[in-house]
């Protein structure tokens, strides 16, 4: 057909063809500018994004992702798309790109890539193959740097971990609820102090917690923290899962949005045992006034007794044992003893008391003191003691004391009759293990009965000097018994159940000494004849029949009413060449020299000097511990004739003994 052209026709036909090459090559070079236009773009973008073979090889990489990872472009035609991605992230990358290939879609995908220098990049993105007649031709990421997003997200977790150990570690005990009370956070000392588990916290409100006789001062207090976004402060008492009162104090806020409370936070801390603490310590501060009330009328009160006792005592030596008259007397005697009783109670109270200890073993002390009180009663005792209960360093009289005035208050709460179980057994304390008493070995005595128990609002004051439920009662049993234990060193508590019993439980410190205490002998009552013994009392009724008494047992008497008198009398006697054999001091001397200066000054002068301690407060110290002041012995106020005569006769030499009057 060409053949047949002719010359003009070629001519047309090549221009034609020049215009169409025109046009393509105009075609050519818009694309070109297209193409630029994109890369551009894509290289002005800050995500990352890169094209690669479905083998894996990079076909493209834009200039975020170079200067991201610090590759360049030469490098990059050296790496496969493995190559870039952090060995933790491989397993699932590669699961990833087998599902790219087969045509799905991943919206976000979270991995980590690895920079030329090492550094982590974390990156997100989302991925896509591109085919062509059904075979995969390549394959482009987008990704986001996530790096500074997941420290910023790392560090606010880590903090919300810091600071819920904190929460959970801490040893307050940390609640929050919802405005209705009901849990939406406990830490673990909070769980651990009331007993719930994590799973059973959701279930519960403050309001199935908090005690009883709480309950409507609670419920008002509540209503004021989620109507006020002030600090609030809270006192009130929990129960635990298994029944027990802890005593909460401590603050709580609520937090408000919009106006509305949205949470309530507390912060609180278990005060029991410090509330328990503080309230031995006032019943040991009203023990203390009413000492200082009790010793002043106890050491008054038996110097009259001293004067009434000493002169029954006298009067029974000019009288013969079956006259009528003698029958009175003994009588009299007996009933002036049990008035010492009483003021042996009043001085338990005295402040600085100090019981007069000897080591015992107190089993067979209990029991006698026990079964004594009961006997005739309805009542019967239970002993349940240890073969080997440890000793300890007591006053058997008080221990007496404490033993009755407990059986005596357990047998009136069973009227109808019952048992009381006494047990004794050894306990030893660990380090912090009751808040008020030092680690070591003690013996703990229980007191149980089964009788009506002690009211919730009773049982706080029992203790208190003066308070009784009785209408018959003095109110001071039990006040006595936590003194004499409190002077003991020791603790005593109390648990009762209305209609059930109550036990009180007695803790008294042991001790490894041996019990040396030996049944005390009847002495007869010995002539002392041609003694010379000086009498220091600012009781003038006092030195008068101590006078009497000394002379019927052949002493020679004088009198000084403190020590500065009795010093000069015993320095005169001294220089006159007719000393004094024994000086009877008494301890106190209101407004002047007592017992403690006065034996002080007197051995100063001469250290051979002999004195006896008497005194009305029997519980003192230095009674207890005469000799470390000086004295040869001790002489509590009142006492006999019989007393007077045995303590001077282990001091200075005896003739014949005597009973009575010829």
């Amino acid at each position: 057909m060409a053949a047949n052209l002719t010359t003009e026709d070629l001519l047309l036909k090549i221009k034609e063809l020049e215009v169409e090459n025109h046009g393509l090559i105009q075609k050519c070079e818009r694309f070109s500018e297209e193409l630029d236009q994109y890369r551009l773009l894509i290289d002005s973008a800050s995500d990352l994004i890169h094209s690669v073979t479905p083998e894996g090889a990079f076909l493209y990489t834009n200039q975020a992702w170079r200067d991201t990872l610090g590759y360049t472009e030469e490098d990059i035609r050296q790496l496969s798309l493995m190559d870039i991605v952090d060995n933790s992230c491989k397993g699932k990358c590669t699961l990833i790109f087998k599902d790219l290939l087969k045509g799905e879609k991943i919206d976000r995908n979270a991995t980590t890539f690895i920079t030329k220098n090492g550094d982590k990049v974390i990156v997100e993105g989302r991925c896509s193959t591109h085919f062509k007649n059904g075979k995969p031709l390549f394959m482009t990421g987008i990704f986001r740097d996530t790096s500074d997003l997941t420290r910023s997200e790392l560090a606010l977790l880590e903090s919300e971990k810091k600071y819920k150990d904190l929460f959970e570690n801490s040893s307050d005990l940390i609640q929050i609820v919802n405005p209705n009370g009901n849990f939406l956070y406990v830490n673990r000392a909070w769980r651990e102090t009331f007993g719930y588990s994590e799973e059973e916290i959701p279930t519960l409100s403050i309001f199935d917690l908090i005690s009883t006789d709480c309950q409507h001062h609670c419920e008002r207090t509540f209503q004021q923290v989620i109507s006020d976004p002030k600090l609030h402060f809270i006192d009130t008492v929990f129960t635990t899962k298994d029944g027990r009162r802890i005593i909460i104090e401590g603050n709580a806020i609520c937090k408000f949005e919009d106006g509305k409370p949205i949470s309530t936070q507390c912060i609180f801390n278990d005060v029991t045992e410090k509330k328990k603490m503080v309230e031995e310590l006032i019943k040991a501060q009203k023990l203390e006034s009413l000492g200082i009330l009790a010793g002043g009328i106890a050491h008054d009160f038996n110097n009259m007794l001293t004067a009434i006792l000493g002169n029954i005592s006298l009067a029974k030596m000019y009288t013969n044992p079956q006259d009528i008259i003698n029958e009175y007397l003994e009588k009299t005697e007996k009933a002036s003893i049990r008035a010492q009783g009483l003021t042996k109670q009043l001085l338990t109270f005295s402040k600085g008391g100090a019981p007069i200890k000897t080591v015992s073993t107190v089993t067979e002390l209990i029991k006698d003191a026990t079964s004594f009180v009961l006997r005739g009663s309805k009542v019967k005792c239970n002993y349940l003691f240890d073969k080997d209960l440890w000793a300890v360093e007591a006053d058997e009289g008080q221990l007496s004391q404490v033993s009755q005035n407990l059986a005596i208050n357990a047998s009136q709460a069973m009227p109808n009759g019952g048992t009381i179980t006494i047990q004794g057994r050894n306990k030893t304390l660990a380090l912090n293990e009751h808040p008020s008493l030092p680690p070591g070995k003690y013996i703990e005595l229980l007191f149980q009965d089964n009788g009506t128990g002690i009211s919730p609002e009773h049982i706080t004051k029992i203790f208190d000097p003066y308070f009784s439920s009785k209408s018959t009662g003095s109110g001071l049993g039990l006040a006595i018994t936590y003194s004499i234990i409190k002077n003991h060193d020791g603790l005593i508590t109390v648990t009762s159940e209305l209609g059930q019993g109550t036990v009180f439980s007695i803790l008294l410190p042991a001790t490894l000494k041996q019990n040396t205490n030996q049944p005390q002998k009847k002495e007869a009552l010995h002539k002392i004849a041609a003694k010379k013994i000086l009498i220091m009392d600012d009781d003038k009724t006092v030195r008068e029949i101590m006078e009497a008494m000394l002379a019927f047992i052949g002493c020679s008497v004088e009198q000084a009413c403190d020590g500065k008198e009795a010093i000069a009398l015993y320095i005169q006697a001294k220089e006159e060449g007719s000393p004094f054999d024994l000086v009877i001091m008494d301890l106190t001397i209101p407004g002047g020299m007592g017992g403690k200066e006065a034996i002080s000054t007197l051995l100063a002068l001469d250290h051979t000097a002999k004195a006896v301690v008497s005194s009305g407060y029997a519980n003192d110290p230095i009674m207890a511990n005469y000799r470390e002041y000086g004295f040869c012995s001790v002489l509590s106020k009142p006492f006999k004739i019989d007393e007077l005569n045995k303590v001077i006769a282990t001091i200075v030499p005896t003739t014949m003994s005597i009973n009575h009057a010829p």
